[in-house]
């Protein structure tokens, strides 16, 4: 995964509210804690501005998209979550995670919107829009999904037994 031509990227989960299922977070933490070995990575979690400020629809949606655009890096390629978004095998993941590696992606943020979804600037920005499946799964479940084909691909990268 590193040699000629390659860099060492940051990977950065980023999602709208606090994980409250105690289980949801170990397994969170265990994942995001096996991609550092190897690659960097972390969290960054948005405060649920919907129980702040009681905003809902396209208000919600317009202000929960201007934090997520507040924490994204020049430059950084954008990963959004979204139902409608391209799904992959995990090998085929794992080729679209390489072929950055080897364009010199420096920084990638994977987004999980809030309950109403992600706004309509994000969505227009993004590198790639990604969908977990057919199936519906709650805000909290993608975070661990995610974290999980993340630390996937990177086995899969490595050869390293994980992934068989």
């Amino acid at each position: 995964m590193t040699g000629p031509g390659r860099r060492r990227m940051r990977i950065r989960i980023l999602w709208v509210g606090k994980t409250r299922e105690p289980a949801i977070n170990t397994l969170v933490a265990d994942y995001v804690s096996r991609i550092r070995h190897l690659s960097a990575c972390d969290i960054v979690e948005i405060p649920d501005i919907a129980r702040r400020r009681r905003l809902q629809g396209a208000e919600l949606l317009r202000a929960e998209g201007e934090e997520i655009a507040k924490r994204l890096s020049e430059g950084c390629r954008l990963v959004v979550l979204d139902e409608k978004g391209r799904q992959f095998a995990s090998p085929a993941f794992a080729r679209w995670l390489d072929a950055e590696l080897t364009r010199g992606t420096r920084e990638i943020f994977f987004v999980i919107g809030g309950s109403e979804g992600i706004s309509g600037h994000l969505l227009d920005r993004a590198d790639l829009k990604l969908s977990l499946g057919a199936m519906t799964w709650t805000h909290e479940m993608c975070r661990i999904l995610l974290a999980e084909q993340i630390y996937r691909a990177f086995t899969i990268l490595r050869n390293l037994p994980y992934h068989k």
